[in-house]
């Protein structure tokens, strides 16, 4: 028998070190202004060198059980999205601390695509009846692996957590298709140097970025059998406000349903930046019971997927 697998409750971690515009502008002699028109990012959000991936994984772990209103001694999984390892055993030590007993886990790495990727994995133990409550975390620490006098990193990159608790929902609610694709040849344009920094070539991430955004968004919609007029909202990976724009635009789509306060005051976090977004946007009752909405996420692998989602529990 399948299930529907839905997202029952959602909690987040932004870190409160806020940088700004003003601090990286002096740092590379350009103007706030110019940050903002190629990146239109006003700020981003750095975690305290001394807090680990486990501690920001725990608190975004905990507030979405909390949300959730299960128990954690219910969840049967934890999955950890990450590309930021600072332990091979982050989902172990994030089992202990919130206190999920009788639970398996695994971490997973599939570049800024990683939510889309643990997600999917989740939902496919829930809907399959194996486990009922899987916690599927997205979190990184991009600020550890950053050149700071590396202007095209410099720039987007931050920090942060969210995490969604997956189970059952009613047979109108849940997950209705997933897309997921991945094309190493382009792995060079997004990797980590010999000095473990994030490397980019953002001309190519660019060119890949604005194609693979609309695309998979097509791609997941024929998969569920919807249409563009059916969705209610999309929320993409907050990696570049421009990139957005462009794949927006490409797919013909109303910027107006689309998230992006995220990329424009949090920064690009990576892994969790579509559930930081989906966050946002049911808290300020723009996604509401009901709605459809569309999860899309590209980047590092080169990789990129969908997830076309019936809000509500």
């Amino acid at each position: 028998m399948i299930h529907n697998a839905g997202i029952l409750g959602i909690g987040v971690n932004i870190p409160e070190k806020v940088v700004t515009n003003k601090e990286i502008a002096e740092r590379f002699g350009i103007t706030e202004e110019e940050i903002v028109l190629k990146t239109g990012i006003h700020e981003r959000r750095y975690e305290s060198a001394d807090t680990s991936l486990t501690d920001m994984c725990v608190v975004a772990g905990k507030r979405a059980i909390e949300d959730s209103g299960v128990d954690p001694s219910e969840i049967d999984m934890v999955i950890i999205g990450t590309n930021t390892h600072d332990t091979h055993i982050t989902a172990a030590l994030v089992q202990d601390m919130i206190g999920a007993t009788t639970c398996a886990g695994l971490d997973l790495h599939s570049g800024c695509s990683s939510f889309i990727t643990a997600l999917s994995t989740g939902a496919q133990f829930v809907q399959t009846g194996l486990y009922q409550k899987v916690l599927v975390i997205a979190v990184d620490k991009c600020s550890s692996l950053l050149n700071p006098m590396d202007k095209k990193t410099a720039l987007l990159f931050s920090d942060g957590a969210a995490a969604v608790v997956v189970g059952r929902v009613p047979e109108s609610k849940g997950i209705l298709g997933i897309h997921m694709q991945m094309d190493g040849s382009g792995g060079k344009y997004l990797h980590l140097d010999e000095n473990k920094n994030i490397k980019m070539d953002g001309r190519a991430v660019f060119e890949f970025a604005v194609d693979a955004l609309p695309k998979a968004v097509d791609k997941v919609l024929d998969i569920s059998g919807l249409s563009l007029s059916d969705v209610d909202f999309i929320v993409p990976h907050q990696s570049n406000l421009r990139i957005i724009e462009k794949g927006i635009e490409t797919l013909g789509y109303s910027m107006e349903k689309v998230h992006t306060k995220t990329i424009q005051y949090y920064g690009n976090s990576s892994a969790p930046t579509i559930p930081i977004g989906l966050h946002e946007e049911v808290l300020q009752g723009n996604i509401q019971d009901g709605d459809l909405i569309v999860l899309v996420g590209y980047g590092a692998g080169l990789g990129w997927g969908a997830i076309a989602l019936r809000w509500g529990r």
